[in-house]
């Protein structure tokens, strides 16, 4: 996982500025139907705030000047600047790293299924290319091996031979019986 921004394809696949801008408005599309990424991705983001708001709670002092007359203040002032400063910075670098994780979690599969969709063969574990002549084959990359391809091939028969796999054949008996699973 990339700290700086997801990995969401294979660094050598490259679109266009606005291929990158549908990909992502699809993906976007994509992700509003499934509430529950939603939920993951708002309460990863907001975790940094809530730990900020922790830390105010727990430190008032911290974030305070311990007098009220204005010369006291102005001395005062840079190490408050200093303080809110620090405090500023830390703040930001969680929120990224919660974004980032949010993202990784909840939102690249959106844009790896996406791609596949757009028949642009990727490993929709870690994003890399796959040969397209064969998307069906194992990652070169990582080994994933999708389960939707890698079925796909038992469950078509040809020419009135048995599927292969039993669960398959077990449905097309089912099916045949008017019972549906």
């Amino acid at each position: 996982m990339n700290l700086l921004w997801p990995d969401f394809h294979d660094p050598t696949y490259r679109p266009g500025f606005r291929d990158r801008l549908s990909i992502h408005w699809q993906a976007n599309l994509r992700m509003l139907g499934h509430p529950r990424d939603i939920a993951v991705f708002t309460v990863i983001s907001f975790l940094p705030l809530a730990l900020l708001l922790l830390l105010e709670a727990s430190f008032p002092s911290f974030f305070a000047s311990g007098s009220t007359s204005p010369a006291a203040i102005s001395k005062e002032l840079p190490s408050i600047l200093l303080r809110v400063l620090v405090v500023a910075v830390i703040f930001l670098v969680l929120q990224h790293l919660a974004f980032v994780f949010a993202m990784n979690l909840t939102y690249v599969g959106h844009v790896r299924r996406t791609l596949g969709d757009r028949g642009i063969p990727v490993c929709r574990r870690c994003g890399q290319l796959l040969a397209p002549d064969r998307p069906e084959s194992a990652c070169p990359e990582c080994g994933h091996r999708p389960m939707a391809t890698t079925l796909d091939g038992l469950d078509s028969p040809k020419h009135g031979e048995a599927s292969g796999h039993p669960s398959q054949d077990a449905a097309t008996r089912h099916a045949q019986n008017g019972i549906r699973r």
